[in-house]
């Protein structure tokens, strides 16, 4: 359990960074699960970041509501739910655990980065920045932990909406820096992914800028931009551009094995006027090569507009990592390097979609064996998959009693 631990005190760069305290009781969800009380495990629990809506006048559930993070932790009797309402931000966009120190989360459209911990049943924040960007929109929208400065501490980079805004929040030993590393005007980024790729023991940013969506889906350009640590600074270049396509997922991992990590892109759909699908969803893998990126088509997802959820890993057992991409109106796709650049790709489950469709791998049960869990915001559940030898046995571990009346963004885990 994660209790009585404290974050680091925040340092300001700048006015955008406060520091403040906020109380919050755990609130019951209004979920359901089979069997959902019993023991608490002392393992792993699922992070579930969700934003809430309230129903207008014609009882549609479209007016935002506070942002709520859920803890989904086996049981004896199945899985027990708990909820972290955030009366000061109307989404929670993602949750990490931050070493033994608790979870980190970052929301909108207050855009701000807190530390949770729980004492006596009741979790308290501790927000380490709060900031704007001079746009429309304030949104903290993806980030990862890495050390990228080789001081010993884990520093979080982190994509914003709606000024292009790439930051880095420094940890100098316990006080939190943030620093902008890039900005362009009135570009929304995504995604942030973190890996070696050019192999010379140095974690590079990738992140994802595209230009704001439009009513007609036509000609939404954006790509995939590089951040690499010089030892003093971030030097910045660009891996790929679309004019007519955009990047809202990316995802560096190590699929075929060669003990290089790759960097993957779910490429979204060139659309045509009514929203007519001219090119569908491309999965693309970029490797870096004599200074370069080269990029190969691993799979085209037929009729899908986007895709944001990759991740991968060895759910199957066979020793091989699988790339699994959670579409937003095909199914769950299973992706297998079926030899020297060639791929298979397998729908396990057709029915399961979502805006998001947040996807994640983990043991939660420690068999030693990778299960994946997926975000059903059609139907408003959580899912989880494992492979018996033969096929994917689909269980449901919680479900919303009215799935409009919220959306998954991301799905991590911690040990609590």
């Amino acid at each position: 359990m994660i209790s009585g631990c404290k974050g680091g005190d925040s340092a300001a760069k700048n006015d955008q960074t406060i520091e403040s305290a906020q109380k919050t009781d755990v609130k019951k969800n209004d979920a359901v699960s089979d069997k959902a009380d019993g023991k608490k495990s002392n393992g792993k629990a699922l992070l579930v970041a969700l934003s809430t809506f309230k129903k207008d006048d014609n009882g549609k559930y479209v007016i935002p509501d506070k942002g709520e993070l859920q803890i989904l932790t086996p049981s004896d009797n199945g899985w027990k739910s708990e909820m972290i309402k955030d009366s000061e931000s109307n989404v929670y966009h993602k949750a990490l655990q931050y070493k033994d120190e608790g979870i980190l989360s970052i929301g909108a459209n207050e855009a701000m980065l807190k530390l949770w911990n729980q004492n006596d049943s009741k979790w308290s924040s501790k927000t380490l920045w709060h900031t704007t960007f001079g746009g429309k929109q304030n949104r903290l929208r993806d980030f990862e932990k890495a050390d990228f400065d080789g001081d010993g501490n884990e520093d979080l980079a982190i994509a914003t909406h709606d000024q292009g805004v790439v930051a880095v929040v420094w940890n100098r030993g316990g006080k939190w820096v943030p620093e902008e590393i890039d900005r362009q005007a009135d570009m929304f980024v995504h995604e942030i992914e973190i890996g070696d790729l050019d192999g010379n023991g140095k974690l590079e940013i990738y992140a994802t800028p595209s230009k704001p969506n439009t009513a007609s889906g036509v000609e939404q350009g954006g790509g995939i931009i590089r951040f690499a640590w010089n030892g003093e600074k971030f030097e910045k270049s660009e891996v790929v551009h679309y004019d007519k396509r955009h990047i809202k997922e990316v995802l560096v991992a190590d699929v075929d094995g060669d003990g290089k990590p790759e960097l993957y892109a779910s490429v979204e759909a060139q659309m045509g006027e009514g929203f007519k699908i001219e090119v569908p969803v491309d999965i693309v893998r970029f490797d870096y090569i004599d200074g370069k990126f080269v990029s190969k088509k691993v799979v085209q997802l037929a009729g899908e507009r986007f895709c944001r959820f990759l991740t991968a890993g060895d759910i199957d057992g066979d020793g091989k990592k699988e790339l699994v991409a959670s579409a937003f109106s095909t199914g769950i796709h299973v992706i297998k390097q079926t030899g020297e650049g060639s791929y298979s790709d397998t729908v396990i489950d057709k029915e399961s979609g979502g805006f998001e469709h947040a996807t994640y791998m983990a043991d939660i049960d420690g068999d030693g064996k990778l299960e994946l869990y997926a975000a059903d915001d059609n139907h408003g559940s959580i899912n989880q998959y494992v492979y018996d030898g033969k096929k994917y046995v689909k269980t449901t571990i919680n479900k919303r009693l009215v799935p409009k009346s919220a959306m998954v963004w991301n799905i991590t885990t911690a040990n609590l």
